[in-house]
Formats: structure tokens, sequence, C-alpha cells
């Protein structure tokens, strides 16, 4: 008896030390991976199935891209060693499938208009661009971070070779959380250029999405990724208020701001 309490008691205390060394830096990594996308989930499109069906559709499409890509990568074996090949490859299916997308979209809404009006509203303005760069960004997220982080539950943890006091959770969580937001702000981008024609706006859609996926190179070259994490909200902030400069006026119909 007296060794069953004992063991009993060593195991609770290793469940104990677990949860207070484990448990709640794999809570606050998913935090900041996915915080900000479930925020703006619920901002935007949480109650309005048709917003759903749009955010999953548009991660469909990003699901094709990969695919397409795994696609290439098979198919040229000479290039599977080199990164920056399937990098190349892999934003350029990423933006010309968002383009499809949204062509799509628009025909489908010119298709259900001619059957009702009140269908349709989901997929006028730039709102639907945004729900689909949210979708976008959040299934780039969870394939970018998610096998990242169902270690972080585990006993110990990894750094970054070129970082040994940043572990890989949290410098993967930062790096996942602005791939979202960057995601939202080229969907809105995209989605203006399709519609006016402003094929420099898709070029610089496309520009800086490929600059900031080429920061992932550095860490397999051994650098620290402090540098492609402040590139990436560097960037992001450019973006986001040149963004927020070109629809001012309709974030807060977008974000349903009173």
């Amino acid at each position: 008896r007296s060794f069953k309490l004992s063991y009993y008691n060593e195991y609770k205390s290793y469940l104990r030390a677990r949860m207070a060394v484990n448990w709640f830096p794999f809570i606050g990594c998913l935090s900041i991976a996915f915080g900000p996308t479930v925020t703006l989930f619920v901002l935007t499109c949480a109650k309005e199935a048709q917003a759903v069906i749009l955010l999953i559709t548009s991660a469909f499409f990003w699901l094709i891209s990969l695919l397409l890509t795994a696609l290439i990568w098979l198919a040229v074996v000479p290039l599977r060693d080199y990164l920056a090949f399937t990098l190349v490859f892999s934003v350029i299916l990423q933006e010309a499938l968002r383009i499809v997308f949204y062509k799509l979209v628009d025909r489908a809404n010119s298709a259900l208009s001619r059957i009702s009006t009140e269908t349709t509203d989901m997929f006028t303005g730039p709102k639907y661009a945004l729900i689909a760069g949210l979708g976008y960004g959040a299934m780039s997220a969870m394939f970018m971070y998610v096998n990242v982080l169902s270690a972080a539950s585990g006993p110990g943890t990894y750094y970054v070779p070129g970082s040994p006091t940043m572990p890989i959770f949290v410098s993967g969580a930062l790096q996942a959380s602005a791939m979202t937001g960057l995601h939202v702000c080229w969907g809105l981008l995209c989605f203006q250029g399709v519609q006016t024609n402003n094929y420099p706006t898709l070029v610089l859609v496309f520009a800086s999405h490929l600059v900031v996926s080429s920061l992932t190179i550095l860490n397999e070259q051994g650098i620290s990724p402090i540098y492609a994490i402040i590139s990436a909200y560097t960037l992001l902030a450019i973006i986001g208020c040149y963004t927020f400069k070109r629809f001012r006026g309709d974030m807060k119909p977008l974000l349903k701001i009173p």
C-alpha cells in the first residue's frame, strides 16, 4: 500500500510539472498562431453560413495549390533538393488559384443574382475577399504550424539552430500569425486588382508573397529566425497600412464595427 501511495504521489507530481512546463507554452503558442484567425472569424463570418462556406472553399483552393506544388515536386526529380524551386512554384500556384477563385465567385454571383438578390450579398464587395484571404491564411498557418505545435505539449523543447535561445514553437507561431495577416491583406488587394484590372497591384501581391516565403529559406541556412520574423512583421505593417488606405471607409462594414 505504501508503494502504491508513493507511486501515485510521484505520478501526480509528474503531471503537475508537465502541466506547468509544457501545457502553458502550448496554449500560449496556440493563441499566438491562431488567435488572430479566430478573432477575424468571429468578427466577419461566424454567424453567417454563406461566409463559412466561402471560407472553407477558399481554404480548399489553397489545398489545391499545395497538391499541384507537390505534383511538380514529384515530377521534377533533379530539383527536389532545391527548396527555392518548389517555393517559387508554390507562390505562383497560390496566387493563380486565388485569382481563379475570385473569377469563379464572380461568375457564381452573376448566376445567383438572376434567381435572387438576397442570396448574393455575401459575394459582392470586398468583404468576401477578406473572408477568402482568411481561408487562405488559416489553411496556410495550419499546414505550417500544426505539426510543430503537436510536439509542444511533450516533454522538453526544441530550439532553432540559428537561435539557441528561441524555441521553435515560438518562432513558428509568430511566423504563422504573420502569414495569416498577410494572406488577408493579399486577398483584399488581389480582389481589387482583379476587379479593376490593376496589374501592378497583382504584381505587388505576388512579389511580397515571394519575398516573405523566401525568408523561410534562412532557417535552413542556420540563420536566426528573428530576422525572418522581423522582416515578415515589417512587411505586414507596410502591406496592412497600404491595404487600409486602399479600402479606407470600407473597414467598418467589413468587421461590423458599430
